[in-house]
């Protein structure tokens, strides 16, 4: 055989081997497009928090969803073998007295407790809202309507967050100043009012993902940041625009004692849920994005165990081609669930949503 043909040949062979390879290292869930599905209907259009747990009438599993825009219900699904059953919505129903405005997260607590975790951020005019500063603590589903044990929280600034007394630790210093220029920002907005493009850039504070990783009583409970982002690490200063994870002293208060960090390439945390054996993160951009330039979300893993070393976290891609605005994750079955925010609209006697909710289900590879 002539050189030039043996060359090209073997090149042609490596080329194909090496997209062999390509096509064996990637795993299945980056590679795999999504099929969406319509979730429910309205009154639920912006789902933005996801927990599955044993159905109320004691009948199998569900998935309770909370809608940042409803605030006198939660919502439940079916779950079964292959997933969430879209058409099964029906409300669960909260006490009166309770008024949680822009609830971003559902977490697992104790004796099949369930906390309840408004944002803590603002409105779109930059302005701070105290029914947003709350969250609440379910102790049983039994009840009609169910009742909850709110608890507003305190300013959100270095002493509200961590205590008169703040831990001297340059990491959570570091936070502390993330967070108060991020609000002072977000003031100085509804000072000028500035209105909602001024107030999107702040990155002002807003918690959407919170996990518990204990059965016992003494919850193990950690709350995600969408915003602000962490700018600069303060001993490594090639760690930048990274995602915050705050633990809660218990729930008694809003108040925290330690902090881990998460490199995800600027993007903060949309929501967060725990799972065969891994800590789930839904990865997006800190600030709303305008509609037609919305960029694809992630959807990250970490072990547990990461928390405890103390240094960055970089989670594992395992979808990098969520659709932009999910909001809410569970897992069960091995598959993740995935919410996606749609729009209730501007007309509120229309009976459907201006933009349907959506879910997503990815298979995930089962790791015994």
């Amino acid at each position: 055989m002539h050189p030039f043909v043996c060359s090209a040949v073997k090149t042609r062979r490596i080329k194909i081997l090496s997209l062999i390879l390509v096509a064996v290292m990637t795993p299945p869930a980056i590679a795999q497009p999504l099929a969406t599905q319509t979730l429910g209907h309205k009154p639920l259009c912006e789902p933005s928090a996801a927990l599955i747990i044993d159905c109320p009438d004691k009948h199998g599993r569900c998935l309770l969803v909370g809608d940042n825009e409803i605030r006198e219900a939660l919502l439940l699904f079916d779950v079964t073998g292959s997933g969430v059953d879209p058409n099964s919505q029906r409300p669960l129903a909260l006490d009166d007295a309770t008024e949680l405005s822009d609830i971003e997260a559902l977490a697992s607590l104790s004796n099949s407790g369930i906390g309840v975790f408004a944002s803590h951020g603002r409105n779109s005019d930059c302005e701070a809202k105290k029914n947003r500063r709350r969250f609440g603590v379910i102790d049983t589903l039994i009840t009609t309507p169910v009742a909850v044990t709110v608890t507003e929280s305190k300013r959100i600034d270095c002493a509200g967050l961590f205590g008169s007394s703040t831990p001297d630790e340059a990491l959570i210093k570091s936070v502390c100043a993330a967070i108060t220029e991020a609000e002072q920002a977000a003031d100085a907005v509804v000072a000028k009012a500035g209105g909602k493009p001024q107030c999107n850039e702040t990155h002002a504070y807003n918690a959407e993902g919170a996990v518990n990783f204990s059965d016992t009583a003494a919850a193990d409970l950690w709350i995600g940041l969408r915003s602000p982002l962490l700018p600069v690490h303060p001993t490594d200063n090639g760690r930048r625009n990274l995602a915050v994870l705050m633990h809660m002293q218990g729930v008694g208060a809003y108040s925290f004692d330690r902090i881990a960090i998460l490199d995800m390439g600027g993007r903060g945390i949309r929501d967060l849920a725990y799972g065969d054996g891994w800590v789930w993160v839904i990865a997006g951009p800190p600030e709303d994005q305008a509609e037609g330039s919305e960029q694809p979300f992630e959807l990250r893993r970490f072990s547990p165990d990461a928390l405890k070393a103390g240094t960055t976290i970089v989670p594992e891609v395992i979808n990098r081609n969520l659709p932009p605005s999910s909001e809410g994750l569970a897992i069960f079955n091995h598959q993740a669930i995935v919410l996606v925010d749609g729009d209730a609209g501007d007309d509120d006697a229309s009976s459907a949503c201006g933009r349907d909710a959506k879910v997503v289900m990815i298979p995930l590879a089962h790791e015994p």
